[in-house]
């Protein structure tokens, strides 16, 4: 069973700088290509995402100590998620 659109894992992509190649739901792990830019030289970046089995919503975190998170989420045609399906994952610091 794919877990994500062609379009979810693009944007997935564009986030965390890896290629969906995950057979979780949900997962978490450093990303030294925030917004995949591979010219990145300062320290990495927390990455958390979130497939919800219901919906097929994606949901994505960029966390990083020096800045407030970055929550990010689309659904399967790759359209925004609403703030209020996002905070249910994540909370936004502010």
């Amino acid at each position: 069973m794919e877990l994500l659109t062609q379009i979810q894992k693009e944007k997935f992509l564009s986030i965390s700088g890896f290629e969906f190649t995950f057979s979780k739901s949900k997962g978490k792990f450093i990303t030294p290509f925030p917004y995949n830019n591979r010219e990145w030289e300062l320290s990495p970046w927390n990455f958390t995402y979130i497939i919800e089995e219901n919906t097929g919503n994606l949901i994505c975190e960029l966390e990083h100590r020096m800045t407030n998170n970055r929550i990010y989420g689309w659904d399967k045609l790759g359209n925004e998620l609403a703030d209020n399906i996002l905070n249910k994952h994540f909370t936004p610091h502010i």
